[in-house]
């Protein structure tokens, strides 16, 4: 099932729940904005990371040839044990030279961290889309939670010195306790 992302700028507002609207619009951190609502209790779960081949719309993103391996990076973003955000990074292989070869060891560290505190890191235009439940990203994303509707996500590309990582940020029910309290 092929997902439809669109541009940021493109977006109509009043088609995105109110709740979620201005997390998902925001162009600054997620991280930052999420240790706000859950100051004491913020945590970040590593799902996983292995070199694997990204999804179709992740190789078109980054201009992969498909079929190709990345290294791909899952986590939740939590408040104690309940996610909020179910993060996927896309790191090909050409972007681990230099320092960002310290990237395939990242473990439990927040990837937003660093590339909202490295000088000279760009970040490409935002894309919002809603995920259904069945595409291969809403599974991936509600992994064991009991999920049947829609998801908003969105995703982005960060250069570090031209070198690509596409970071997709899939919003899940847990979010509204953010909302509620932020």
């Amino acid at each position: 099932m092929r997902i439809l992302w669109k541009p940021i700028s493109t977006a109509k507002p009043s088609a995105i729940p109110p709740g979620i609207r201005r997390l998902l619009l925001n162009s600054g951190s997620l991280t930052d904005q999420l240790e706000q609502c859950c100051p004491q209790q913020f945590n970040l779960q590593l799902l996983g990371k292995s070199w694997q081949r990204p999804l179709a719309d992740e190789c078109r993103a980054l201009s992969l040839v498909q079929g190709r391996h990345a290294l791909v990076r899952e986590i939740y973003l939590q408040c104690a044990d309940t996610p909020l955000v179910y993060g996927r990074s896309i790191i090909p292989p050409r972007t681990f030279s230099g320092r960002e070869r310290r990237l395939a060891f990242w473990g439990q560290r927040s990837l937003g961290d660093y590339l909202f505190r490295q000088p000279g890191v760009i970040r490409g235009q935002i894309e919002i889309a809603r995920i259904p439940a069945v595409s291969t990203l809403g599974k991936l994303a509600r992994n064991h939670i009991p999920i049947d509707s829609p998801l908003w996500a969105r995703r982005s590309i960060f250069y570090i010195q031209n070198k690509p990582i596409l970071v997709v940020e899939v919003f899940l029910p847990g979010i509204s306790q953010c909302i509620k309290n932020g």
